[in-house]
Formats: C-alpha cells, sequence, structure tokens
C-alpha cells in the first residue's frame, strides 16, 4: 500500500473520484470529486465535536445524512463527512469516546468512534507486505480492531438499513483474514443485503477485494457488473470509473507492468478529467 497508513480509509472514500462520460467537444469534469476545502458547514460541525455540544452535531450530521441519500453521492458522501469532521477536528480519542457514551442510541456517535479505532488500527499496522508486519504491529492491529467491531456492531442495530459501518469492517476483516465471523467479501454481502444502493462498501470493496489482499480483478469487474444493477446511473458510473482505477492501481504497484498501468491511468483520465489521481499515476508510469 501506498497511501500514509492512518489515512487508509480516508484516503479510498475522501479521495476517490467518480466517473463522467467524456464528449467529442470538451473534457468530463466530475463533480463527486472533493476539493479539499473545508465548507463552512464542515467547520461548524468540527466546532460542534470540539465544544461537547453532540446533541446539536447528531442533528445536523442526520439532517445532512438525509439530504445525501436524495443525491448522486448517497451514502458514501456521509462516509466523507464524518472522516472530513475527524480531520477537522484534533482527533482526540477522549472526545469520540465521550460523544459515543453520552450519546449511546446515535448511529452518528457510535459509527464515528468505530471509524476512528478502526483507521488507528489501520496505521498500527502500517504499509508493509504482511510478511513484514511485526508480533507488536498486529497485537496493537488487533486491540484497536476489537476497540472498533463494538461501536460498529452497535451502528449496524442502530440502523439496520445503512451500510456504512459494514464499510469498515471489509478493511478490517481484509487486513485480520476475518472479524466478527465474517471475511472481507461476506461483509461486502452484509453491506448489500442493508443498502442495495450502498456507494461506499463498494468503492472501499475495490481495494480490498483487490488481489493485493487476496482478490481478484475477475471479481472485481463481477461485483461491480453486479452493482450496477441497483444503482442509480450516476453512482453506477462512478463505481466503474473507481474500477478502472483499482486496475489500474494493481498493474502499477503489483505487476509492475508500466504500459497496462499508463493506459488504464489515461482511460480514467479520459473518463474524469479533473482527475488528479489519473494525473499522478499517468506521470509515474510514463516511460
Amino acid at each position: 500500500m501506498t497511501a500514509k497508513p492512518t489515512q487508509t480509509l480516508i484516503r479510498i472514500l475522501l479521495a476517490t473520484l467518480s466517473f463522467s462520460a467524456a464528449t467529442a467537444t470538451y473534457a468530463a469534469q466530475c463533480p463527486l470529486i472533493p476539493d479539499g476545502n473545508a465548507t463552512l458547514e464542515e467547520s461548524e460541525r468540527a466546532a460542534l465535536l470540539s465544544e461537547f455540544k453532540f446533541e446539536a452535531l447528531d442533528k445536523e450530521l442526520a439532517r445532512k445524512h438525509k439530504k445525501n441519500l436524495s443525491s448522486s453521492g448517497g451514502d458514501l458522501l456521509t462516509m466523507r463527512d464524518l472522516l472530513g469532521l475527524q480531520q477537522l477536528s484534533l482527533q482526540e480519542e477522549n472526545v469520540m469516546r465521550m460523544w459515543a457514551d453520552q450519546q449511546p442510541k446515535s448511529f452518528f456517535a457510535q459509527l464515528n468512534a468505530g471509524l476512528y479505532y478502526g483507521n488507528k488500527a489501520f496505521g498500527a499496522r502500517g504499509n508493509a507486505p504482511a510478511s513484514s508486519v511485526t508480533g507488536s504491529q498486529w497485537n496493537s492491529v488487533k486491540q484497536l480492531s476489537a476497540k472498533a467491531q463494538p461501536y460498529l456492531q452497535k451502528a449496524m442495530a442502530l440502523d439496520a438499513r445503512s451500510a456504512l459501518p459494514q464499510t469498515m469492517l471489509i478493511g478490517l476483516a481484509a487486513m485480520e483474514n476475518q472479524v466478527g465471523g465474517r471475511t472481507a467479501a461476506q461483509w461486502l454481502q452484509a453491506a448489500d443485503q442493508a443498502d442495495p444502493k450502498n456507494l461506499a462498501a463498494r468503492v472501499n470493496a475495490l481495494n480490498y477485494l483487490s488481489p493485493r489482499w487476496g482478490g481478484s480483478l475477475e471479481g472485481l469487474d463481477q461485483m461491480v457488473s453486479q452493482a450496477v444493477k441497483s444503482l442509480p446511473s450516476t453512482s453506477a458510473s462512478y463505481l466503474q470509473y473507481n474500477l478502472v482505477l483499482a486496475k489500474a492501481s494493481h498493474y502499477e504497484v503489483v505487476d509492475k507492468d508500466k504500459s497496462k498501468a499508463q493506459a488504464l491511468y489515461k482511460q480514467a483520465k479520459d473518463m474524469c478529467d479533473n482527475s488528479e489521481a489519473a494525473r499522478a499515476g499517468m506521470v509515474r508510469t510514463y516511460q
């Protein structure tokens, strides 16, 4: 993995890009690409968290979540909201725990704590291949994952129609072979059952069901082919774009085939002209 370890889920879900078909007259611009700048609304939510105004924060997140689900970004936008909230805050562990403890019936508070500890688990593992991860690192991974899982399980119980808790569990299961008695693929199935129109879990699965985590490119193709049948057209196109980007990353990082990677990054750039990920990939793999 090339990303900073503590940014694993954030990299995948905050910085993943969208697809928009190019035309002959102008290059495609993808509206779902985050510009990296915090909005006033996002800063205000971070202030509510830092000031322990948890009830007000829950109400604001519920309002935004409802709006997100009716938009083209779907649940992925809510995941970005929570990950962005953590980035804008000081990421103080006790504040995350306070929110979850004081709002035990809040889906967002429980999910946020699960995401916090889950990302800490990824950070403890680091970027190295599994064979190079030390015993001490694995112990930290397991301890942090064990802290994340009860929060994620509680979030699932609080909102059985959301696939956001399963989104993190997909990554944890890939890292530990399984969590909660399920593999990454089984957690994706659970996500699809909870929310047939989920986008966040499927985008995350493009990473954690890839060959570098024991999956296959053929499996990714099948997953996306099935998913697009139940997704709105914009979400389906978004997922197809990310599939191309995932394949490009595979050929660049795993197979070391710069020629194939370059062609796929170019395809992704043609799909989405404002894709910085595709542009950077084209530069890295140029020969």
